[in-house]
């Protein structure tokens, strides 16, 4: 496709080919299951952060008490459920005001996430900006139901979103732990711009295409720490 029909790939640092179209690779099947090279890498970071884990645990529960680890129901490959895990950012009252802020605000076209989300506790917050909340993932990673880079998979409430076929592109790979749309704008692009992003980054994913997300991922950890 012409590059300047996509803008938002030329945002997010894409580079088109030398005719100027943006290439999106037909592959016979993305595949449903993670590498075992990555299950691998995932357990032994697992490991070698336990201790930041027990800090952060600490953390957490000093501050707002227990539980630690927050799961939800993510929608995966295929538009199949699964359990996500993280460090507990919100408070322990966010479920109880989440439906009231949606019908305060409205529905939009963007996933329901805001910058300044008052249902985020003070660690939580630091948590957030510095990416800490998202590493209980690679135990995802380890049982074979996420990657380290793919799509962000969304909570089961959000899949109301797809309206398209082509939307749903972004679910015919396993989602990751970072990608594309995750620093390329995350909450300042609509359902549509994230859906491409996605795609684009499952057509083109493999080893020198999961280095440079992983130079950006650290790049936009440091930047969100800064501001």
């Amino acid at each position: 496709m012409p590059a300047d029909a996509l803008p938002v790939l030329v945002r997010a640092g894409c580079r088109p080919t030398a005719d100027g179209c943006f290439f999106f690779p037909r592959r016979r099947s993305f595949g449903g299951k993670v590498p075992l090279v990555e299950r691998f890498i995932a357990f032994l970071l697992l490991i070698g952060l336990l201790p930041c884990f027990l800090l952060i645990a600490l953390l957490v529960a000093c501050a707002d008490g227990f539980p630690v680890i927050f799961r939800q129901e993510r929608i995966g490959y295929g538009g199949n459920a699964f359990t996500l895990y993280k460090f507990r950012t919100m408070r322990q009252t966010a479920r109880k005001v989440r439906d009231g802020m949606i019908r305060k605000w409205g529905e939009s076209d963007r996933v329901f996430k805001l910058d300044h989300d008052p249902r985020v506790s003070p660690v939580g917050r630091l948590l957030r900006r510095s990416f800490l909340d998202e590493l209980p993932q690679l135990l995802n990673v380890v049982k074979g139901e996420m990657r380290l880079f793919g799509p962000r998979p969304l909570p089961a409430y959000e899949h109301a979103h797809y309206h398209r076929s082509d939307q749903a592109l972004r679910l015919v790979g396993v989602p990751g732990i970072s990608g594309l749309w995750q620093v390329s704008g995350r909450n300042a692009l609509s359902f549509d711009e994230m859906c491409l992003l996605d795609y684009y980054g499952l057509c083109h994913q493999g080893f020198w295409f999961n280095l440079w997300l992983l130079f950006r991922t650290v790049g936009t950890v440091f930047r969100e720490m800064r501001t």
